[in-house]
């Protein structure tokens, strides 16, 4: 019992070292999380939700806005929310934000191969009863996407 303990921890610290190692070897870091990324700074889009609702939607100096052109929301939106970005795969994007004033946050995650986005909001995390807490997870299909030179 005791030498397969020993040989787990060997193996175990064998690991962490290699894996540190590795990291000064190549000198990388690709997971920067404390510093934002703005993968979609120019980038333009509408996506349209399964039930019609649409959104057009912008990015630009690390900042996101949008605005809701078809379904019962149309006419509202927000504008320069900070955001930040990970480039999870080819052409394929990660972004949230925190809209304070709403007190929501969203993931994004934007599929440009497949033209398809998907998101999950946490909608009035404020825990008060006037404003009911709820979460959203919903696909859309971008269309009119715009990349600024």
């Amino acid at each position: 019992m005791k030498t397969k303990l020993a040989s787990c921890i060997g193996l175990a610290l064998f690991s962490v070292g290699l894996s540190f190692g590795q990291d000064k070897a190549t000198g990388v870091n690709n997971y920067q999380f404390g510093q934002p990324e703005h993968y979609l700074d120019g980038y333009s889009m509408n996506f349209q939700y399964q039930n019609g609702a649409a959104i057009h939607m912008e990015f630009y100096d690390g900042m996101a806005k949008y605005e809701w052109v078809a379904g019962p929301s149309k006419g509202n939106g927000n504008r320069d929310i900070a955001y930040k970005s990970l480039k999870i795969g080819d052409n394929l994007y990660l972004v949230s934000w925190h809209e304070t004033g709403l007190k929501d946050y969203l993931t994004l995650v934007f599929d440009f191969d497949k033209m398809l986005m998907h998101n999950s909001i946490i909608i009035g995390y404020q825990n008060k009863p006037e404003r009911r807490l709820k979460t959203i997870s919903q696909s859309g299909i971008i269309d009119h996407l715009t990349i600024a030179e």
